[in-house]
């Protein structure tokens, strides 16, 4: 892939060529950190986040052959994070973690019986991280996720 490949449509990356539909699923609700955040809290909500994507996602897994681009689009209630400066890029990890398995895990499995978060994510070769402006509400507060997924080129033996 090449960026000539690449789109902006309004304000998420997608492939021109996209081999299926681009897939969008917005996840309410506090967005977790990968620092400071408790384990329970970290698990709770990559089941959340995982257990939309894969709802959206369709029956089987995407393949993790695939090249992705992957748009994250967070939007943040101040109030539940004690009004602090919060550091975007602790927010990511978490909601990547989540995505992954969410696309790839398989059918039978519930995300909320995923015991590691390690679902290959490799292949995620573009990524666009957004903050929208803060919500007013607490039910305001959550991420977009966005994927489009593009084949990769067969190779010759």
């Amino acid at each position: 892939m090449t960026d000539d490949d690449l789109v902006l449509r309004d304000g998420v990356v997608e492939f021109a060529r996209p081999a299926r539909p681009p897939l969008s699923v917005r996840v309410n609700g506090s967005a977790i950190n990968s620092i400071t955040e408790r384990a329970q809290a970290l698990q709770a909500w990559k089941v959340r986040v995982a257990s939309a994507v894969k709802a959206v996602r369709g029956g089987e897994p995407w393949k993790t052959a695939d090249t992705y681009a992957v748009t994250l689009a967070f939007t943040f209630y101040p109030p539940n994070h004690g009004n602090q400066r919060l550091d975007l890029d602790n927010f990511v990890k978490p909601v990547i973690d989540a995505l992954a398995a969410g696309l790839f895990c398989p059918a039978q499995i519930n995300p909320r019986d995923i015991p590691r978060w390690d679902y290959d994510d490799s292949n995620f070769n573009t990524l666009l991280v957004q903050r929208l402006p803060d919500a007013t509400t607490m039910g305001g507060e959550g991420v977009t996720v966005s994927v489009s997924s593009a084949q990769q080129p067969q190779v010759a033996p």
